[in-house]
């Protein structure tokens, strides 16, 4: 009886079968396959565990991977000038995260997500731009965290803890909201633009150019009251105050004086007594009011575009602290922007011509040195002459062969001018 090669299993299974003693030959292949089995058992033995472990540690990584939280939704940090500090913390793996301080000079930018702190330097001007187009505007000394951002579901929430905030966000369907809380109030919108900054830890201000923007004041004592802010229109958030919503103070583009335009929010002197304002504000429909200490001086429609043009004529010579606000068709008042204007038409008291001290000189060039009156402009023959803060001026002049007829001119911020004319002979 032959047999054919078997392995050990099938050896096994015939053994069982034989009811006499297997023969020699059988026995020997038998022994052959069970030495051969157990030389190769242990080296299959120590890859198996191996390859197990790799693959539970594989697992485990996909799963941290997965469960990670992610921070899909970004803004960017634009810094216009000065210089931002941002506290940023990134998830790693699991609940482990990395968090650092990055300083982004002006010029550059820098990717924001939830809980980054942005510190703007005092002379700094910077932006935020969200991924739905809505922009905010960071005033120099801001402190803003970006608590919630979800553009799946447009809703975004900041807190600002110092300076001052002005958004721009677009309108979008479905948008929830966008929301920026303070200590003292929280200012929410659908689609506006609006300010808000921080007054004090109890003080907040806000203000709607466009859009309705929506006000709680975060005071329990007075049960979280809400006002509507429409376009045009401001308030004060103070905790233990009531809300109260009044126009805005309006914005005055130019000021014209005599048909040339100055520049606002300084003293503005003339030697004439008439003044025309023209303006411009975003409060709506109403009327533009020119008071003078409590006393109505001019009232003027406001234009459907804004514009409104007031008219001052001063009684006699002297400063005047003028009040420009304007008043909605309901009676509500907006605050006082104030304008300073100063009456003068006297000239410069004071011109003197020190050096040279007799007419006749000799030289191509000389010196000449005088006084007058402090902040007072002062020409020679047209051309302006240096003068220090005490009204001291000096230059050189170069002379002509012959006699030289010269012009000195020192006017005041009015206008008014005294002159001085005398000759200089060069030998």
């Amino acid at each position: 009886m032959t047999y054919e090669p078997m392995n050990v299993e099938e050896m096994l299974r015939a053994l069982a079968r034989e009811s006499v003693r297997p023969r020699p030959a059988f026995t020997v292949q038998l022994t052959e396959r069970l030495i051969e089995a157990m030389a190769l058992r242990p080296r299959l033995l120590w890859w198996r565990p191996a390859l197990a472990g790799v693959a539970i540690l594989l697992l485990l990584a996909v799963i941290g991977w997965v469960l990670t939280p992610r921070a899909p939704q970004w803004a960017t940090l634009i810094v216009e000038k000065g210089e931002a500090q941002v506290f940023w913390q990134r998830p790693l793996y699991f609940h482990w995260s990395r968090s650092g301080i990055t300083s982004v000079p002006g010029g550059r930018e820098f990717h924001l997500t939830e809980g980054d702190r942005v510190t703007l330097s005092e002379d700094g001007d910077g932006r935020v731009v969200f991924q739905d187009g809505g922009q905010l505007h960071l005033a120099g000394g801001t402190i803003l965290i970006l608590e919630e951002i979800d553009f799946a579901r447009l809703v975004t929430r900041l807190k600002v803890e110092a300076g001052e905030v002005g958004t721009d966000i677009p309108s979008l369907p479905g948008r929830l909201v966008f929301e920026v809380k303070t200590s003292a109030a929280t200012v929410s919108a659908r689609g506006t633009i609006f300010r808000v900054r921080v007054v004090a830890v109890d003080h907040t201000y806000s203000a709607t150019d466009k859009g309705t923007t929506r006000v709680t004041l975060l005071d329990p004592a007075l049960g979280y009251p809400s006002v509507d802010v429409p376009a045009g229109y401001e308030v004060d958030a103070v905790i233990g105050q009531p809300l109260q919503v009044r126009p805005q103070a309006p914005h005055i583009d130019r000021l014209t004086l005599n048909g040339v335009t100055v520049e606002a929010g300084v003293v503005l002197a003339s030697n004439q007594p008439a003044l025309g304002i023209f303006g411009k504000t975003d409060a709506g429909p109403g009327d533009a009011l020119l008071i003078l200490e409590n006393r109505l001086v001019d009232r003027a429609p406001v234009t459907p575009e804004g514009d409104f043009h007031l008219r001052f004529q001063a009684p006699a010579e002297g400063e005047y602290t003028l009040c420009i606000a304007v008043e909605t068709p309901d009676g509500a008042r907006s605050p006082c922007v104030p304008l300073s204007y100063r009456y003068d038409t006297t000239p410069p008291s004071v011109l003197r011509l020190l050096e040279p001290a007799l007419p006749e000189v000799s030289g191509e060039t000389v010196a000449i040195r005088g006084e007058t009156e402090p902040e007072a402009i002062v020409r020679l023959n047209g051309e302006l002459v240096p003068v220090d803060p005490t009204g001291a001026f000096a230059t050189r002049w170069t002379l002509q062969p012959g006699e030289n007829r010269m012009t000195l001119e020192a006017c005041d911020k009015a206008g008014n001018c005294t002159r001085l004319e005398f000759v200089l002979v060069r030998r």
